[in-house]
């Protein structure tokens, strides 16, 4: 009788173990598949925002709010490949944007070389400023031309006015020099030579001539002068 009872005691603690073993197996896989649920919901939420934001940015890059979106993006943590490639584009534009405020439009073009992301929105906004900076560009070279040939035009007339004033000048002294020259009648000759009117390239000129003591001064002649072409002649 009473290894029968010890036998009913082994069997019913047997028992308790096993259930015991069993529920804390149910336990372990009910906390398991909790977590992995946990994960996947994080997973999914993360996936979520940054397409949200990725589709906000876009959104508000069409309406030109360029920082906004920059900024919207910039705020999504865990960010999809997707989302940081459009706000690397964003950082470009706006700074190639800054470049052609500020009339540098080598480095303004220089930003927008590459685009990253696949973005329709961003793709227009690239595209527009590009234009935008061509055509500065093509004017900046434009006015810069037409400086150039300003500046040449105003040399050569400089030069003109100065051929002329030279011209001038060769009345009161060079012509008489050269007329002195061509004829032999130089000063230490005791020739003296008197204008005694112009007309264009023609001169008049009396000569006179000193005696050896320079006591007397002789009429030597009239003589007309041409300076262009060098022709003298006796008018008396």
């Amino acid at each position: 009788m009473q290894k029968k009872q010890l036998f009913n005691k082994m069997i019913t603690g047997t028992a308790a173990v096993a259930i015991a073993l069993t529920l804390a197996a149910c336990g372990n896989h009910d906390s398991a598949t909790s977590s992995t649920s946990s994960t996947s919901s994080s997973v999914r939420s993360s996936e979520t925002t940054s397409g949200s934001a990725y589709r906000a940015a876009n959104k508000l890059i069409r309406n030109e709010d360029y920082q906004g979106a920059y900024d919207r993006l910039n705020n999504t943590n865990n960010r999809s490949t997707q989302a940081d490639n459009i706000a690397t584009d964003l950082q470009n534009y706006m700074s190639a944007r800054k470049a052609y405020r500020n009339g540098d439009y080598a480095t303004a073009s220089n930003n927008l070389k590459e685009q990253k992301s696949t973005s329709p929105a961003m793709r227009d906004a690239y595209s527009e400023l590009q234009d935008k900076i061509d055509s500065a560009q093509k004017g900046s070279t434009s006015t810069s031309q037409n400086a150039n040939s300003a500046a040449t035009t105003s040399s050569a007339t400089k030069s003109a006015a100065s051929s002329s004033s030279t011209a001038t000048a060769k009345t009161t002294d060079d012509v008489v020099v050269e007329f002195a020259n061509k004829m032999g009648f130089s000063g230490e000759k005791g020739y003296q030579i008197i204008t005694t009117s112009k007309s264009g390239n023609t001169y008049k000129f009396e000569v006179r001539r000193n005696n050896s003591d320079n006591t007397v001064s002789n009429m030597v002649g009239f003589y007309q002068y041409n300076s262009e072409t060098g022709a003298v002649t006796k008018l008396s």
